[in-house]
């Protein structure tokens, strides 16, 4: 397995994870409504391909 992969798709998964939180506070929140949720849905995508990458490079754990 790749772990070189691995070390970059874990720290990724989870810093895409902390600033979804974030923005979804702001946008919650209505702070800053306009700029947050753009932000918001660019950075769930963001997510959404972090995890897919960490979960593919750590299928053999989940299994």
């Amino acid at each position: 397995m790749n772990t070189n992969g691995r070390f970059r798709a874990t720290p990724f998964a989870i810093g895409a994870f902390i600033l979804s939180i974030i923005t979804g506070l702001l946008f919650f929140l209505n702070f800053m409504a306009g700029m947050s949720q753009s932000t918001q849905v660019w950075l769930s995508s963001l997510f959404i391909i972090a995890v897919v990458c960490h979960t593919a490079l750590n299928w053999k754990q989940f299994t």
